[in-house]
């Protein structure tokens, strides 16, 4: 969840306006601060290689006539240099608060225009209108691949890896774990952002950049909500908690797996009583599983074991809402959405925002199976 003071969470329940502002960064330097953002959009996904990406128009009155408009790798705004924070501020009558969407890449500038006037014979700029395109974050890991191939040892704890790794500071939102065994880091396009998601699903976690810049585990249990999404007479959810598939519901687990000395070996796990019982009516669903750091048979037992709990505890479905905006909400918190007739709680895997009073969110929730 994005920060807020106790009091916007009241503000949020009842009538409030909003506007949109953008500092710009260069490094450390915040270079300017409360240009107009116009036709803006940020778009989130917990499933994508990188995380946020969205888009609008930076709009700036000159006091002194100098232009926005970048040329090249020259210019306030060159996507060579910039990043963007995005701020949105909350207002109900004498109350004002300003929440930070996060800060971003400059990516592109896809267009620009510029109004020009004659002063004292020169001709100066009185306005400029930049469209940017911005990522979050996590862009600057993967483009920061590996120069040569590196390591991570056996027995390494997996948030220092993660500093020392993805170049951003890093949270600690669940239990540290060691490395179980030694792990070469390929020298590839994107190897870094890829070394950074493998590291985290040792956590049992999906890894994302948040709003304050920095990389967070996102455990895959659902814990508590911190929020509620109270769907109002302008928003939708839609109700599909009454769907059931079997496709991603496996009842038997094989792993694949090599011992230090690049010897195969194999694990299985599988449900033997209940109705997922491999010999019941359900049949068999086999999954199969490898990881390169899994070196014994005990290690792979446990492993299969786990994934098997995991496929057969319970069956994740998504659950679209439509709600009036909630700056607050970011991928990988857990919310509360309640509509009508029913509500659900669930992890946070996308958010679409923008302009609109209304921002789209899917939540993904859990049905018990077994």
């Amino acid at each position: 969840m994005r920060q807020h003071s106790a009091q916007l969470l009241e503000v949020l329940k009842s009538g409030f306006t909003r506007d949109v502002t953008v500092d710009v960064f260069h490094g450390p330097l915040r270079v300017l601060t409360g240009l107009r953002f116009e036709g803006w959009s940020l778009d989130a996904d917990l499933g994508r290689e990188v995380g946020s990406e969205g888009s609008g128009v930076i709009v700036h009155a000159s006091d002194d006539g100098a232009s926005l408009v970048p040329v090249g790798t020259d210019g306030i705004l060159s996507p060579f240099r910039a990043n963007v924070e995005i701020l949105m501020t909350i207002r109900a009558g004498d109350f004002a608060e300003r929440v930070s969407l996060g800060t971003f890449r400059a990516m592109a500038v896809p267009s620009t225009s510029e109004t020009v006037a004659t002063v004292l014979g020169s001709q100066v700029s009185v306005a400029s209108r930049v469209e940017i395109k911005f990522v979050s974050l996590d862009e600057a890991t993967k483009r920061d691949s590996f120069l040569f191939p590196e390591r991570s040892l056996q027995g390494a704890s997996v948030y220092a890896e993660l500093r020392r790794l993805s170049g951003l500071p890093v949270e600690v939102t669940v239990p540290d774990r060691l490395i179980a065994a030694e792990k070469a880091w390929e020298a590839a396009q994107g190897g870094r952002l890829k070394a950074v998601h493998e590291l985290g699903r040792l956590l049992d976690a999906d890894m994302i950049v948040n709003s304050r810049g920095a990389w967070v585990p996102i455990p895959d249990e659902i814990g508590d909500p911190v929020g509620v999404l109270t769907v109002g007479a302008d928003g939708t959810i839609t109700d599909i908690g009454s769907e059931i598939t079997t496709d991603s519901v496996y009842n038997v687990v094989v792993g694949s797996f090599e011992d230090e000395n690049r010897v195969p070996f194999y694990c299985v796990a599988q449900v033997t009583e209940g109705p997922l019982a491999v010999d019941g009516l359900y049949g068999r669903n086999v999954r199969y599983y490898s990881s390169d750091l899994v070196k014994t048979k005990e290690q792979g037992d446990a492993a299969v074991a786990a994934v098997l709990a995991q496929s057969v505890g319970s069956q994740m479905y998504d659950v679209e809402v439509q709600c009036h905006v909630n700056p607050l909400v970011e991928i990988g918190d857990v919310w509360e959405a309640r509509g009508q007739d029913r509500a659900v709680v669930g992890r946070v895997r996308k958010v679409s925002m923008s302009g609109s009073h209304l921002m789209n969110v899917t939540i993904r929730a859990s049905r018990r199976l077994a």
